[in-house]
């Protein structure tokens, strides 16, 4: 039975590794963070609306533009954010 179990708790310890490092890899390339569904999970618990963007994805994405924005700004300052 444990000759049975080793082979496929590595395999799975490998493809979470894998799949770390290839995320890790997508950052890199892309700089942007990682974003979520609007309201998926709250979706499913029973929520009516998204709390961060009313359930208007433009909101989000614009929320998303104006923080890059001020972050440019602020470099052009000379300011770290």
């Amino acid at each position: 039975m444990l000759s049975q179990l080793l082979p496929m708790l590595a395999i799975t310890f490998t493809v979470f590794i894998l799949f770390f490092v290839f995320m890790g890899i997508g950052y890199m390339v892309k700089k942007k963070p990682l974003k979520g569904s609007c309201g998926g999970v709250a979706k499913l618990m029973g929520d009516e609306q998204c709390s961060f963007c009313g359930d208007d994805p433009n909101k989000c994405d614009s929320l998303m533009a104006e923080q890059q924005e001020n972050a440019l700004r602020a470099a052009q300052l000379g300011k770290s954010v």
